[in-house]
């Protein structure tokens, strides 16, 4: 008999479910319906629990022993409507209930309990609503009204009030320390919003870019639903509005010496080099492979972390040519075969909008290329042969490939080629002096 109590008492108090963190629900209006219960990490979704709502309603969410640690955002999303729905929240080791009796969920009669991370996010979010409807109505009466006009003078008090204001509530989520905090400031830069309120573009690029560089929690942004967004915002607020590359440069050297572990490392290295590629951000993005490949930091080389396991700053990867689709009489083209002062390496796609402004250009200055001494050498992402030729038939140079791998060919992969175009700049010796962005670049560099 004692043997079987106390077997009982080891499955009731060690059992995974005893373990594992639970999130009561219930949402009658949602009987019936499937739904799917994931957390983040970065750009990835991980889906915890499926199931069907029962007909009270009432569901029990299980975070498992393996992510008990876990602290970030979560979803609870409906599979089978027609209209969505669900619910965000925030799992930070709390046991709490959720509940809506309503059939019409809203912010003002869903109800949490035993969880503080959750009614503050809802509280600040809902206060910071009211401030800037405030904000709102003050900026519109100061722009309908002269300076001298009594309701002018009146709504400018009221409208330093609510920037006070508005101040001292973004200084209360820097001081907080509950995740919920932090997701706000999250939100609220992927919304172009940062700690102060001003109308001045450049002093809020500014401030938003000063909050991401030097405040924001990699850790908490990791498990936010926004990682990809902000490192893109962030690199587009720098490409777009700031403009100054030397200070981008330096503010990335600032990011990677504050990101947590080396997934989170990974990760961040892997979007940075997507967006600053994209952006055609070539300088700064080479400018800081040195650093990362020394950091030994990287999990992987994956996809367009095999840009820091290539060595491009010496004599350039050997071009291997094992199929090629170019016209007849280019077949029998090789690298080698080209002599002279500079060699351009143009890696494009057929269709790439950037591509056909580079090409234009080439074109339009060939000439003028060629007698300071440069050939150029093509390589191409196609992987249909007719549109491959259809556009390398325009080339007034001879030296053409294309293997119909696109980027998986073993051109792009050895040159690390992560998006189109990229070109290179060789010497007589075959040794890669400089990473050009666009023909008027080389255009000035070979004055």
């Amino acid at each position: 008999m004692k043997k079987t109590i106390l077997s009982l008492f080891l499955m009731v108090f060690f059992s995974p479910m005893a373990l594992a963190q639970n999130i009561q629900i219930e949402f009658p209006a949602f009987a019936h319906k499937t739904y799917e219960f994931t957390i983040f990490q970065g750009d990835h979704t991980i889906t915890l629990q499926k199931g069907t709502i029962p007909k009270d309603g009432k569901v029990q969410l299980v975070v498992p022993e393996e992510h008990k640690g876990y602290t970030g955002m979560a979803q609870w999303l409906l599979t089978n409507s027609q209209t969505g729905g669900g619910l965000d929240f925030i799992i930070n080791k709390e046991n709490f209930s959720v509940t809506c009796l309503d059939s019409v969920p809203s912010t003002e009669n869903i109800i949490y309990k035993n969880t503080p991370e959750n009614v503050f996010l809802l509280a600040n979010y809902q206060k910071q609503a009211v401030l800037f409807q405030k904000h709102d109505a003050m900026l519109a009466t100061l722009r309908a009204y002269d300076k001298n006009n009594q309701l002018h003078i009146a709504a400018d008090k009221e409208y330093s009030s609510i920037k006070t204001q508005y101040v001292a509530l973004s200084k209360d989520l820097a001081q907080s320390p509950l995740y919920a905090a932090k997701f706000r400031q999250i939100v609220n830069a992927t919304m172009g919003i940062g700690s102060i309120i001003t109308l001045d573009e450049i002093e809020k690029a500014k401030n938003i870019n000063n909050f991401i560089v030097n405040d924001l929690d990699f850790a908490a942004l990791y498990t936010s639903h926004h990682w990809g967004g902000i490192i893109n915002a962030w690199v587009q607020l720098n490409a777009a509005v700031l403009k100054n590359d030397e200070q981008l440069f330096k503010d990335a050297q600032t990011i990677l010496k504050r990101l947590p572990n080396d997934k989170i490392y990974t990760d961040f290295v892997t979007n940075l080099t997507r967006e600053l590629t994209a952006v055609g951000k070539d300088d700064v993005l080479f400018g800081l492979v040195p650093e990362i490949k020394n950091s030994k930091r990287l999990l992987n080389y994956d996809g367009v972390l095999n840009l820091y396991q290539q060595d491009l700053t010496g004599k350039a990867p050997a071009l291997v040519i094992t199929k090629n689709v170019a016209l007849e009489r280019n077949k029998d083209s090789h690298y080698s075969s080209v002599k002279s002062k500079y060699t351009l390496l143009l890696f494009y796609q057929s269709g790439c909008g950037p591509c056909e402004q580079t090409i234009e250009s080439l074109l339009k200055n060939y000439n003028d290329l060629e007698a300071k001494g440069l050939k150029i050498i093509s390589i191409s992402a196609d992987t249909d042969e007719q549109i491959y030729k259809n556009t390398a038939n325009q080339f007034p140079w001879t030296e053409r490939f294309c293997d119909l791998e696109g980027f998986d060919g073993v051109n792009f992969k050895n040159f690390a080629v992560i998006g189109t175009p990229t070109m290179y700049v060789l010497n007589g010796n075959g040794y890669i002096v400089k990473k050009i962005t666009t023909t008027q670049e080389l255009l000035s560099w070979m004055k």
